[in-house]
């Protein structure tokens, strides 16, 4: 497969694919966004779900003519599908779109073959890949990084359901985790990215699902202490990407000004769920670094009551930045 193939797409749908690329680290070797890579790598683990789709609608329509006489039934099949064929295509006063140029690949030839010759109807390959790609910009970021990977989360999965342990070796120096024992892959609330929660030597571990090259399961055992569980309970409710740890075992009160609650209900990403409010105090349940990472944003506004060492932890956090300015700005205001 030597040529290029075109696809005219919004631009806001381009901006999101090469965002994704970048996220998910779909890269060349020199460290670069390999966009070849990833589209390919997309039509490969997307192409089956959204034919599947597809065809799902073409069900749904053909009862929808059921009444219609068998001579005009064909007709109007196809003039519905047209009409379907272009909901994403653009107007002549539309020139907010782009143009993506990918090369199939060795990988991607039974997709990319089966699109050509089976996938079409009615309507030309740039229109059937642009509508594609648009169904996949339109899902959660966890569910686009769960079709990228998708090998990888359904080897995941099936270690989970069979209860045994993996080895992982991730992309970056190849380090390898041997007799892993997974808990979960969890999405984070704010529907980022998705968080492989393991255990293995006394220890949980977090990692990004994209960060995983290779799964390979292992005949032994999954083996993860009750204790270790709970904290996984916990992240998993607080927050998937902020590991919990054994020395996060009391609660955090977290006193705002009136300034400090519009401020927590306006930030949402990464926000703490608490588990009580008792008029300005909140508690929460989380990890120390979840809570502090989203109330530095905050300063006079929010307060951290207990447990005293967070509380100086975040005093030590105001007081050199404090320094760094002063060395700048001097002490007057």
């Amino acid at each position: 497969m030597e040529e290029k193939i075109k696809i005219s797409l919004k631009k806001s749908t381009l901006d999101l694919l090469k965002k994704d690329c970048e996220d998910f680290k779909i890269t060349k070797p020199n460290g670069t966004p390999n966009m070849n890579l990833f589209i390919n790598t997309l039509i490969v683990n997307y192409y089956e779900e959204f034919s599947a789709s597809e065809e799902g609608l073409h069900e749904e329509i053909r009862k929808a003519l059921f009444s219609v006489p068998e001579a005009y039934k064909k007709k109007a099949f196809d003039e519905i599908l047209r009409v379907i064929s272009k909901r994403t295509s653009f107007s002549s006063l539309d020139k907010c779109t782009s143009t993506l140029s990918f090369k199939p690949v060795k990988s991607s030839e039974k997709a990319v073959g089966y699109i050509e010759s089976i996938a079409i109807k009615n309507e030309s390959i740039s229109s059937f890949y642009r509508r594609m790609l648009t169904s996949y910009a339109q899902r959660p970021k966890n569910e686009r990084e769960k079709i990228l990977f998708k090998d990888t989360y359904e080897l995941l999965c099936k270690a989970i359901s069979k209860d045994v342990q993996v080895c992982l070796i991730l992309k970056s120096g190849e380090r390898q985790y041997d007799n892993m024992s997974l808990y979960s892959v969890s999405s984070a609330k704010d529907e980022l990215f998705n968080y492989v929660l393991c255990y293995s030597r006394k220890n949980n571990h977090t990692l990004r699902l994209a960060s995983i090259k290779n799964v390979y399961l292992l005949p032994d055992k999954s083996q993860i202490p009750e204790a270790n569980k709970a904290l996984f309970k916990r992240q998993v409710e607080c927050g998937a990407q902020y590991p919990i740890y054994p020395s996060d075992d009391t609660p955090i009160t977290v006193q705002l000004t009136e300034k400090g609650k519009e401020l927590f209900k306006k930030i949402y990403l990464y926000r703490p769920t608490p588990i009580s409010i008792d008029g300005d105090i909140y508690t929460f349940n989380c990890s120390a670094n979840q809570l502090l990472y989203y109330f530095e944003r905050f300063g006079e506004n929010a307060l951290i009551l207990s447990p005293k060492r967070i509380g100086i932890f975040m005093r030590n956090y105001y007081h050199f930045a404090l320094k760094k300015y002063r060395t700048i700005y001097g002490n007057n205001s």
